[in-house]
């Protein structure tokens, strides 16, 4: 069993596990950071650090955060540091028994996108379980250690 924080984001639950979240914090705008990724908000700061922070609308569908008062920042791990994910709002927190969690099916070509862990599955909704190690690709990741360097 695990437990997951579960937000929603352009009409979708998503999910996280709980172990990956560092804490969830008030949206606050980000400073712009000249040519960046489009999906890179900026920067904020966060324990004497910088936080870039990342619009899950934009990385996923192309279409940006739409930011009210639900809007939050979760700031999750990230290879050895922190990134702030913008969700829409957040529903909870959920146990997920085993027999309620499918992997995602990487080697049979049904999902080429390695974020995806898995699926939530309910009777009546599917919630989509991300793997933030792998929410981008090599050339995203490096823009995003640089920033945090």
């Amino acid at each position: 069993m695990k437990q997951a924080i579960i937000f929603r984001n352009y009409s979708q639950n998503f999910a996280l596990d709980v172990v990956k979240v560092e804490r969830i914090i008030e949206f606050e705008l980000p400073v712009k950071i000249p040519e960046a990724a489009n999906f890179l908000m900026g920067v904020i700061q966060y324990n004497g650090k910088v936080l870039p922070v990342i619009d899950l609308n934009m990385r996923f569908y192309g279409i940006p955060v739409i930011n009210d008062s639900k809007s939050k920042i979760i700031v999750v791990q990230w290879n050895d540091t922190f990134l702030g994910l913008v969700v829409d709002e957040i529903t909870g927190i959920r146990n997920v028994d085993d027999n309620r969690f499918e992997s995602a099916a990487h080697g049979d070509g049904l999902l080429s996108r390695d974020y995806v862990e898995g699926f939530i599955k309910s009777d009546d909704e599917i919630v989509i379980f991300l793997e933030t190690s792998k929410l981008f690709n090599f050339v995203q990741s490096k823009e995003l250690i640089e920033i945090t360097n």
